[in-house]
């Protein structure tokens, strides 16, 4: 049965550069919550590339395994934040949305496979209400005029329950280059782009401060600068470059690979989102295991009760990619 829906922090934090828009995304998962629903919305400032928490990045300047429109701008700096999927560039006038719940049902009736879906949905009433008229395709990406110009994912604790829905609205940096196959052949767009003027960051992070509180219950709000706004200064982790993957394989959102990391352990990773305590699982045993165990292991972590996967049709990926690597290895 659904949680009860519960109290909302919400936090509008103003200007943020990425190293701390990165902890946030980290942390999200771990760090003590002040409610059951703590919102935080930013504006980044800088250039920086954010590598999904499951890619490999293979140089320090930002060339990630997974993706070849991820690298970062000029001499930004790459930084990895907490949820999954494939990278995301922010720059001046992104607008960065942190919703951490103590469970996918932590503010509206929800489970851990419709966290997207169902927590996408007032940032897509806050930009039409703007004039900027969004929808979102069901895939990792808010759609504006037909074309991309936001990222949405989550970061999922199947054990505790912990989520986070993350979202990164492109006014004026775009988020993405061209050529993924999520993006289904068109190209992303900024809301400056697609408006033909300058648009008011400001403005639209009021706007979706303002949508969430909408799904809270009257009277069960928490305001900016109540004791509840929850806290945002935290310390980027820096970002371990890896060897490529011994393994790869396209999937629905990007690619899946699986092979040692720079110490020898056997990771599973690529552009998913997905459990984080799940996947660990699954590395930890799929590291070992006979090779004729893998197709049952691959489906009591991952297809186990509780478990959030997004971006991978098949689990027979996961399993070809990792079947591949423990060959190669």
């Amino acid at each position: 049965m659904a949680d009860a829906p519960s109290r909302l922090a919400a936090c509008l934090a103003g200007p943020r550069d990425a190293p701390a828009i990165a902890a946030l995304s980290c942390a999200a998962l771990d760090r003590a919550l002040r409610a059951p629903a703590e919102l935080t919305v930013a504006i980044a400032t800088g250039d920086a590339v954010l590598a999904g928490a499951f890619q490999r990045v293979t140089t320090a300047v930002g060339g990630l395994a997974s993706t070849d429109d991820a690298r970062a701008p000029g001499d930004a700096s790459v930084f990895r934040r907490g949820s999954g999927g494939p990278a995301v560039r922010v720059g001046p006038g992104t607008v960065h949305v942190a919703l951490a719940l103590a469970s996918p049902s932590a503010l509206v009736a929800c489970d851990e496979k419709r966290i997207v879906n169902r927590y996408v949905r007032p940032i897509l009433r806050a930009l039409t209400r703007c004039g900027h008229t969004a929808s979102f395709t069901g895939r990792d990406w808010i759609a504006v005029a037909h074309r991309p110009a936001g990222w949405v994912g989550f970061a999922h604790d199947a054990a505790s329950r912990r989520t986070l829905v993350e979202a990164f609205v492109a006014v004026r940096t775009p988020f993405a280059d061209a050529g993924r196959a999520s993006f289904l052949g068109k190209h992303p767009a900024t809301l400056e782009e697609l408006a033909g003027k300058p648009v008011d960051e400001a403005r639209i992070a009021r706007a979706i401060v303002d949508a969430y509180a909408g799904d809270a219950p009257p009277g069960d709000l928490a305001w900016p600068g109540s004791p509840d706004a929850p806290p945002i200064v935290l310390a980027a982790a820096p970002v371990t470059v890896e060897p490529p993957w011994l393994a790869t394989v396209d999937e629905a959102i990007g690619p899946l690979g699986a092979g040692p990391d720079a110490s020898g352990t056997f990771r599973v990773g690529g552009d998913l989102l997905v459990s984080r305590d799940a996947l660990a699982l699954l590395e930890a045993r799929a590291a070992t295991a006979p090779l004729d165990d893998l197709p049952a292991l691959v489906d009591a972590t991952l297809g186990a009760r509780g478990v959030a996967l997004d971006g991978v049709k098949s689990l027979t990926s996961l399993l070809d990619v990792i079947t591949r690597a423990r060959r190669r290895g």
